[in-house]
């Protein structure tokens, strides 16, 4: 039996998706060895905040728009009309994300980090073009992941050259400011070449539509970014720079090592997910548990690794990182749930489900993003770095378990 478009897809991204990822955990502990556990904390917050306000332009589209893109196949009129209304609310929330950038600049506790903000959000202006969810929603991934790997492969080169002393902090910046921004081009540019879709006029009705059918996906995205993205702010509010840059370093890497096998498998997946939802539902079913074990499997694996791996590579940094194989080994768990409870949310409830499973799964992420601030904010005031370890893998916790649970309850 050949191998299915999905299989052949998955195998693809975990290649591709294995540059992408590879790059980062080549790159990211140079940076630390050589900008310090300080300069790279002030690195980790202009990177955290750009992926904070990636989510604010995003507002859901990589879920929402690639559901309808994948089911308006064939219709190139609706295409043209989705396209078009999604980029414009992209645009409109490109603007809000300047206003929330200039806003975080200004406050004094932030001084420190002011250029690194501003630079840092040109990250913002390149994702917004990348296009990802109209090539997933054609089928097109693959081509995404050749790009994204070819911008990341762009900066190995240019980080080991350029960035030498902790005082090239900013040209480190500015490299992953250049992958987003060329990425975004070369997406645009595709786009218009393959004739994709093409800007057709669209009213406000079509606008506030596309905002409207993403509400639920951006407040679950929203309160996410709470543990992904914001707890590096707000741990920068509590403690100093260099141990901003400890926690960054060891949450960096678990991610790096969680989202090389869950990535691909989301990417391949929810458009096939998405058609079996309208035409076999139970055999999408038995796909959502097939995804739910390989990914309890792996990502269980890749946990193991990091808690016995971090020790030795904290030998290799030197003494401004002493401490964060405490914290790796608290994260350790944090893999499986992501992978569990991506594949009950985003598979289960908003590629299987309607109007109520969005609920669920946003009102799960609304709960979540309750827990992690109250947790975050008590914990990292108490214990750090290792507090704020803690809160992750509470809401983490929280996520994964809620996520089954609804998706059983459906």
């Amino acid at each position: 039996m050949r191998p299915s478009k999905e299989i052949k897809d998955t195998i693809w991204l975990m290649g591709l998706q294995g540059v992408n990822y590879l790059a980062p955990l080549l790159v990211w502990p140079y940076l630390m060895k050589v900008l310090g556990a300080e300069q790279f904390g002030i690195f980790s917050f202009g990177i955290a905040l750009s992926q904070y306000l990636m989510m604010l332009v995003d507002f859901g589209f990589n879920l929402t728009a690639t559901k309808q893109i994948a089911l308006a196949q064939g219709n190139s009129a609706e295409i043209n009309r989705l396209f078009s209304a999604t980029m414009a609310a992209k645009l409109i929330l490109l603007l809000l994300s300047g206003i929330f950038a200039l806003a975080v600049s200004l406050i004094p506790t932030y001084s420190a980090y002011r250029v690194m903000v501003w630079i840092t959000w040109l990250i913002v202006v390149g994702n917004t073009f990348s296009m990802f969810w109209l090539f997933q929603g054609a089928g097109k991934i693959r081509l995404v992941a050749i790009i994204n790997a070819a911008m990341k492969l762009l900066i190995l080169p240019l980080t080991f050259v350029s960035v030498k002393t902790q005082a090239d902090v900013y040209i480190a910046a500015w490299i992953q400011v250049t992958a987003f921004l060329c990425a975004g081009i070369v997406m645009a540019l595709l786009t218009r070449c393959m004739g994709l879709a093409r800007v057709v006029r669209v009213n406000w009705i079509d606008i506030k539509e596309q905002l409207r059918s993403s509400w639920s996906i951006f407040l679950s995205n929203a309160a996410t970014s709470i543990y992904t993205a914001l707890f590096v702010i707000i741990l920068a509010y509590f403690v100093s720079a260099d141990e901003v840059g400890r926690y960054a370093a060891a949450e960096k890497l678990m991610r790096c090592l969680c989202y090389l096998i869950w990535i691909p498998v989301s990417q391949a997946y929810f458009p096939r997910v998405s058609h079996l939802s309208v035409e076999n539902r139970e055999e999408g079913y038995r796909l959502i548990r097939l995804l739910t074990i390989v990914m309890a499997v792996s990502l269980g694996v890749m946990g193991v690794a990091l808690a016995f791996g971090a020790e030795p590579l904290t030998e290799w940094l030197g003494k401004d990182y002493v401490g964060i194989g405490r914290i790796s080994a608290i994260l350790a768990i944090v893999p499986m749930m992501v992978g569990i409870g991506g594949v009950q949310g985003q598979m289960g409830l908003i590629a299987m489900g309607g109007e109520n499973e969005k609920t669920a799964f946003r009102n799960v992420y609304l709960f979540a993003g309750t827990i992690a601030l109250i947790s975050v904010c008590v914990l990292s005031y108490i214990w750090g770095t290792l507090g704020t370890a803690i809160a992750l893998v509470l809401t983490e916790g929280f996520v994964c378990v809620s996520m089954c649970v609804c998706n059983k309850k459906k």
